[in-house]
């Protein structure tokens, strides 16, 4: 049969499909087997997970105002049918919803008796859902109910059919139903309401369950039928008050009756009950309960009454069958006892017994086409039902399948057992090899059948290796290019096409073997070696898998630089045997196609090669003292494609230097200077020079110069602070470094001290870029981090000893703790501090000073030594301040008169905060680049919860009262920051700490939730966020008695103490002490409050839980504003230094790599990011997301170019002939004398459709 799956995996044919829903039980899913969604269990002669004889088989009875099929089988399909049967099980009272309908796409050919190939359909499970697993997220509607769904298709491609179940429990509960049914209780409800007025019920009796159900199944029949108003029952009718009363008005509740009161004809005021009113919303929902009470009744319905309740459903076999399409399909003549249970085997057949043998046959092929994986166990299968039923056409169809190579299970047991070993051994290839070898050797009568054997262990281990022993192929490289039809010169490419030109024809084996001995003479070619890799694959052929050649090489994790991975060969390689050096040779080579590194394969080839970098890969940047955070921030810009096309083509967006321009700059709240501008156009120049470099450098890394480094990381102020204090003794130095995090923040631009042998020389204030501006800061703020912070607090001056500290962040707390400074017309929240730790000095090799004037010296490197120790948030602020100076503005903002242009646009937001005073909510909007994150100190936080603090409702106080203030975004940048706040101030000690409680961040942020919508009180997103701010209050309240409960003192908690205190007491009961008296009744109070405390416990935990559940689920729907996480720097270390590197997505190929200095290499298992409490050994401090709609537009982290890089080197070797010119004559030489690796390939195609292949010259 030829090949024709479009589902791969084990599936089954309808008659077995409904079968398995006759036999469906919901309870064994819990048990961990669902019968409709989980192949067919496979018997191995062990017990399987089966129904026991209590549970129900189903018998479905047709609800026929919910069906819509055909009444034959005659049906004609088309791209709009759909049929679909709806039922109820008259044991269970389950209702069950069979949906066939036809995929959108070009095929129409639909499976029908009619045709021999494909008689039936075959179907495989392509989705299922249970509500009751999604039950935590969102309350269950009554009129859906806890459903569970299962959706197949057919696996063969042209067949379109698609088949749904619907599968929902009774529409009444047992408690509901309980109250009609149960006859106790309805004979006690009977005989109280006679006692209460024996006169009216005079003759009456109370009513029996079949009464009661009948009595509330025709009211919701009238319901049902009714063509105009609902009628209405009066709650005093007799017939009413013996069958319900008030007992049952949950029930009546549940089924939208409506209760109200009335007055009838001059009568007193009565209470009435109306019947619901039928809407499409309900109307199923009405239907299925009358269903059921229909049912209930007839079970308990008297011997004595014959007389039918309600007109009784009809079954829904025959429609079921004639819309799935065996309506009318052969059966086996039954000569089996029908109570026999079936067979398993026709089970994994995806058949049933009543199969004739060709259907079965049929089932067998199409199970083995689509699960080729399990193909022995199907030919067991087929062997044992041939025996078992006895059937000359199954035994001629098992013949016919062993003589064209199939085995089972057994067959494979026994081909193991033959060489004394287990089908699951760990045994290599090359052992079984040796173990087929010796065998042979000693027994050369037995080489058949150890063929035999070792044949169908090959395939059951999918071993090439073992199949080219039973082949006993081998090649030498002529005879593979002569096979090809090649020579040792041809070009890769052609030699790719020769081999999959023969491989549609020819035997696909010999083509694979032949390209595969030719590709290993040409270690060094990407092309032909993941073309040999392909062929391999095509073919089936099991090569060493890429995790194996990660442990041959004994590397410890992927996430090693190409280099180190060669470095771990050589050691292995250098003192390795013959043998064992070609393993590791192959073992490199799979991990250099795994990377697609062509340095790698280069290397492979020629150990002393030099290798230019690949096209496809971005380049790392080399550490110039201190500068792993400034890398890591220079990756990040050079992956955000409109500012880079802004450094990239700088002439088209740099301001024009002019009185006008000048007049109207302002940037950060503030008018820019012409030196900040200069300066700032200065800092481009260099920052292009850098990009430039990594679009087109051939090698691996490239090194920022240091004039980027200082312009960079030094702010103008921070620059002439330290000049400053260059020029005072060093004991004042000590004393002064106090006062560093307010005077850099709070100074002004100056020109009394210019700063002489200095890298700076403007005077730029960027202080007031970004929301945490403040106007005042404490002694724990700061622009700068030092390394040893310790000094700064232990040797503070004395005029700083009044200055009372900030109050510091409760990281514990729900809620962040602020100073507030406000008045009557301004306020101001100053925010806990935010500057994460430095990085620890490093040997400053790369840093060029004159030593003739050490006074120069020393002030330059005081200035690096203080730049260097900048983290990436203030860096960053710096970098921006610097880019919207040098650029011109696109628009200015009104009434503000801020600059506008493409960095404001990317990266800047706004958010607008809320201040309820009186009876007015006064609103200030202000600007921000990033936002800030506050971790808790011990527990983990979902980055929601942590960016809660900023935006829920707290209490601040404004000109002495304490008034609601809460913060929304307004304005959503296309590039979002954030910095989580890891950096705290212990008052006690005077010194920094590093908080590295994790903060969940997951791959796609969704930020509908802090939408500004304040203006519409009635909206849906403020609704819901004082939903929360009230739980919230809740939760904390409860959380507090909690912990009052449960605190341990002495080693005691409140319970434990109370026990404690009553056991005491006991034993001073019983054993008396004189003096002391015990109250008789004190043991009984200690126990009652024992029980409080634990009922109390146990109480708030519940109710915790609850609104913990209420509060993740609040926003879940709310999936709108998505953004996709693009960045993530890590900081490993203390709060006094460490190091930085960061994580950046390709969106394109939908990889991370991790930028670390001059190493760039792929994440091959994202878990390690984001599955990880830290990430390896660090902890991530700013993430990066960009909005999910414009992330191809926004960032794109690999930009290279090579063609232009060969271009200019060519254009810089003088004795080098350009391009143009003949390189045979003297160009070839002159490039051969280099060993470098280049390819000088000119023609387009190649540059750009594959990744830079190095070609030894």
């Amino acid at each position: 049969m030829a090949t024709s799956v479009s589902q791969i995996g084990p599936g089954k044919t309808p008659p077995r499909l409904i079968s398995d829903l006759l036999n469906y039980v919901p309870r064994l899913v819990e048990d961990g087997y669902n019968l409709l969604a989980d192949p067919a269990q496979q018997f191995q002669n062990k017990p399987l997970k089966r129904r026991s004889p209590n549970d129900c088989r189903h018998n479905l009875m047709r609800k026929d105002s919910q069906t819509q099929a055909p009444i034959s089988d005659d049906i004609s399909w088309n791209s709009s049918s759909q049929y679909f049967v709806s039922a109820i099980c008259s044991s269970c009272r389950h209702h069950f919803k069979i949906s066939v309908s036809v995929s959108s796409g070009e095929h129409n050919d639909f499976c029908n008796m009619s045709q021999s190939e494909y008689p039936l359909h075959h179907l495989i499970l392509t989705d299922s859902f249970r509500i009751r697993d999604y039950v935590a997220q969102a309350p269950v509607s009554k009129y859906h109910g806890f459903y569970e769904t299962f959706e197949y298709s057919c696996t063969r491609i042209k067949c379109p059919i698609v088949v749904k179940i619907k599968i929902t429990p009774p529409r009444l509960e047992k408690s509901l139903l309980q109250l009609i049914e149960d006859a106790p209780t309805l004979e006690k409800r009977g005989i109280k309401e006679i006692r209460k007025d024996p006169s009216r019920f005079s003759g009456q009796q109370p009513v029996d369950p079949f009464t009661a159900l009948k009595h509330l199944a025709s009211y919701l029949s009238d319901a049902l039928h009714a063509q105009w108003e609902p009628r209405k029952i009066a709650a005093r009718n007799k017939k009413f008050r013996l069958s319900f009363s008030d007992d049952c008005n949950d029930i009546f509740n549940y089924l939208d009756f409506f209760f109200f009161k009335d007055q009838v004809e001059g009568d007193d005021l009565n209470y009435f009950w109306r019947l619901p009113l039928v809407t499409d919303k309900n109307r199923d929902f009405l239907e299925d309960v009358l269903q059921e009470l229909t049912f209930r009744a007839s079970e308990v319905q008297p011997q004595t009454n014959n007389a039918p309740i309600l007109t009784l459903a009809v079954p829904a076999m025959e429609q079921i069958k004639i819309i799935l399409g065996f309506g009318s399909f052969p059966e086996k003549t039954k000569n089996f006892d029908a109570n026999t249970e079936e067979h398993p085997y026709y089970a994994s057949l995806g058949a049933v017994e009543d199969f004739t043998d060709e259907l079965l046959c049929w089932a067998y092929d199409r199970q083995c086409e689509c699960d080729p994986k399990n193909k022995p166990y199907y030919f067991d299968c087929l062997e044992d039902l041939a025996r078992g039923r006895k059937s000359y056409y199954l035994q001629t169809k098992f013949v016919v399948a062993t003589s064209a190579g199939g085995y089972g299970n057994k067959a494979i047991e026994d081909a193991y057992s033959y060489f004394r070993l287990q089908s699951n051994t760990n045994e290599s290839d090359e052992f079984i090899m040796s173990l087929y070898k010796g065998r042979v050797e000693s027994e050369p009568s037995q080489k058949n059948r150890a063929r035999g054997c070792l044949e169908k262990i090959a395939r059951h281990r999918n071993s090439p290796s073992l199949e080219a022993l039973i082949k006993d192929q081998d090649m030498t490289l002529d005879e593979a290019l002569e096979f090809l039809g090649v020579n040792i010169d041809t070009s890769p490419e052609f030699i790719e096409a020769s081999a999959v030109a023969l491989l549609t024809d020819g035997d696909k084996s010999k083509v694979a073997l032949a390209l595969k001995i030719i590709a290993k003479q040409k270690p060094g070619d990407m092309i032909l070696q993941r073309a040999a890799a392909l062929m391999a694959a095509e073919i089936g052929e099991a090569c060493l898998s890429i995790s194996d050649a990660y442990k041959m090489l004994q590397i410890p994790s992927r996430e090693i630089s190409d280099e180190g991975v060669l470095n771990y060969f050589q050691s292995l390689s250098n003192v390795a045997a013959a043998g064992s050096k070609e393993n590791f040779c192959e073992a490199l080579r799979l991990i250099a196609l795994d990377r697609s590194s062509t340095f790698l394969l280069a290397k492979l080839a020629d150990p002393n090669a030099e290798v230019s970098a690949c096209a496809a890969e971005p380049l790392g940047l080399y550490n110039i003292g201190n500068t792993c955070y400034l890398n890591s921030l220079l990756q990040y810009f050079y992956s955000v494609k409109p500012l880079r096309e802004m450094v990239m083509n700088f002439d088209n967006y740099r301001m024009v230097i002019n009185d006008e321009n000048m007049r109207r700059k302002k940037v950060g709240g503030r008018q820019v200077e012409k030196t900040e501008i200069i300066k700032a156009q200065k800092f481009v120049e260099e920052l292009q020079k850098l990009f430039i470099d990594l679009k087109t450098a051939s090698s691996p890394s490239v090194r920022p110069t240091k004039e980027l480094a200082a312009l960079t990381i030094f702010s103008t102020q921070a620059a002439e602070e330290v000049a400053r204090k260059n020029s005072v003794s060093s004991i004042n130095q000590l004393q002064d470094n106090a006062q560093k995090f307010e005077s850099l923040e709070s100074a002004q631009p100056s020109s009394q001290l210019p700063l002489q042998n200095s890298i700076v020389e403007e005077k730029v204030d960027v202080s007031d870029h970004s929301i945490e501006k403040t106007s005042e800061r404490g002694d724990n703020e700061s622009e700068i981090t030092l390394v040893n912070s310790d000094i700064c607090f232990q040797n503070a001056s004395d005029e700083n000893k009044d200055i009372e500290p900030v109050q510091t962040l409760d990281f514990e707390s729900d809620s962040a703790t602020f100073n507030i400074h406000a008045t009557q017309d301004s306020y101001k929240i100053s925010p806990a501090p935010d500057r994460p730790p430095p990085v620890p000095p490093r040997n400053n090799s790369e840093v060029s000073t004159s030593k003739n004037n050490s006074d120069d010296y020393n002030s330059v490197n005081r200035l690096w030594d203080f730049g260097t120790q900048q983290d990436v948030t203030e860096v960053i602020g710096n970098v921006l301040f610097r880019l919207q100076c040098a650029i011109t503005a696109t628009d200015y903002e009104f009434p503000s008169g801020e600059q506008v242009d493409v960095i404001r646009d990317t990266f800047f937001g706004a958010n607008t905060v809320y201040t309820q005073k009186a009876q007015i909510l006064q609103k200030k909007v202000e600007a921000w680049s990033y936002l800030l994150v506050f971790p808790a100190k011990s527990l983990q936080r979902s980055i929601y919860e942590a960016l809660d603090i900023s935006f829920d409702e707290q209490m601040v106080e404004i000109d002495g009262q304490n008034v609601p203030q809460f913060t929304s975004i307004s304005k959503l940048p296309r590039i979002m920051q954030f910095h989580i706040q890891r950096t705290a101030f212990d008052q006690t000690n005077l010194r920094s700490w590093k908080n590295r409680t994790p903060v969940t961040i997951p791959e796609t942020l969704y930020l509908d939730r802090y939408i500004d919508d304040s203006e519409n009180p009635n909206s849906t997103v403020m609704n819901r966020r004082r939903q929360t701010w009230t739980w919230k209050k809740e939760l904390t309240a409860l959380e507090a008695r909690y912990e009052v409960l449960t605190q341990v003192q002495e080693n005691l908690n409140v319970p434990d103490a109370l026990i404690a205190t009553r056991d005491w007491i006991n034993e001073i009961r019983e054993s008396p002490i004189d003096g002391i008296s015990i109250n008789p009744d004190l043991p009984y109070l200690l126990e009652n409050r024992i029980a409080e405390v634990t009922l109390e416990l146990n109480e708030i935990s519940g109710k915790i839980e609850v609104l913990k559940q209420k509060l993740q689920n609040q926003f879940i729907d709310m999936c709108e504003l998505g953004y996709t996480l693009h960045a993530v720097f890590i900081h490993q270390g203390e709060a006094g230094g460490g190091h930085y590197w960061v994580y950046i997505y390709d969106s394109n190929k939908d990889i991370w790599r991790k930028y670390n200095d001059e190493n760039v290499s792929e994440v091959k298992n994202r878990d390690y990011i984001f599955k990880h409490e830290s990430v390896g050994r660090g902890t991530p401090y700013y993430v990066v997301y960009v909005q999910s709609s414009l992330l191809k537009e926004m960032v794109d982290p690999v930009f290279r170019d090579l063609h232009q890089t060969k271009m200019k080197e060519s254009s810089n070797i003088s004795d080098v002939p350009r391009v143009s010119e003949n390189l045979t004559e003297n160009g070839l030489e002159g490039l051969n004398t280099t060993r470098h690796i280049e390819n000088i390939e000119t023609k387009d195609h190649y540059i750009h459709s594959m990744s830079f292949v190095p070609e030894d010259r």
